[in-house]
């Protein structure tokens, strides 16, 4: 039997033409069931979204890499250049500065460290992924939860990006939506920290 709140998702969702009712109920029984979202493989994946649940409910999304990875503190200048894609700009301006003597001198951990946090971090990955993409009525932030939040620092003091889905359902939907957009990215859960 269908819910009412099923019903009236299902028919918005087809009013619009994003999601397909037997779609939406499939994946609602599925979430209900398994206690779990649905997430619809391709064999077109290439890369991976993963989700991990945290404190503030739901799941904060990583992009290419675990949350929980991290990053490579003992590089050379050319390896970080290199595996970075540090523009000649930048590179320049670090050379004018001092910081960079000779290349195969080793990179201040912490500088390592802050650039990647800013720059490569997989969880401001995902966030900068996700804004930058149509992900559809579906996906919004709608009164009394669901949707794809966007969270861009938590206080004046907390600079972080996160990109988070408020529940199981809408994660499926991301994944739906994801699946219809390239076709590229499999969402993966995974414990976090």
């Amino acid at each position: 039997m269908i819910s009412r709140r099923s019903f009236l998702k299902a028919s918005i969702a087809a009013a619009s033409g994003l999601v397909l009712p037997s779609w939406l109920v499939k994946a609602e029984n599925f979430v209900s069931q398994e206690e779990r979202p649905y997430l619809e493989g391709l064999k077109t994946h290439r890369e991976t979204l993963y989700a991990f649940e945290w404190d503030y409910g739901g799941y904060a999304l990583s992009l290419g890499q675990r949350p929980d990875d991290e990053p490579d503190l003992d590089l050379t200048w050319e390896q970080f250049i290199e595996n970075y894609d540090i523009g000649q700009e930048t590179f320049d301006r670090w050379i004018e500065e001092e910081q960079v003597i000779a290349l195969k001198d080793k990179v201040d951990p912490d500088m390592l460290l802050d650039y990647w946090i800013y720059e490569k971090s997989p969880i401001r990955k995902a966030y900068h992924f996700l804004e930058s993409i149509d992900l559809g009525p579906d996906l919004g932030c709608q009164e009394g939860g669901g949707g794809i939040r966007f969270y861009n620092g938590f206080s004046p003091m907390h600079d972080a990006q996160y990109a988070a889905a408020a529940d199981d359902i809408t994660l499926s939907l991301l994944q739906k939506r994801l699946n219809d957009v390239s076709g590229k990215i499999a969402i993966e859960l995974t414990r976090a920290f």
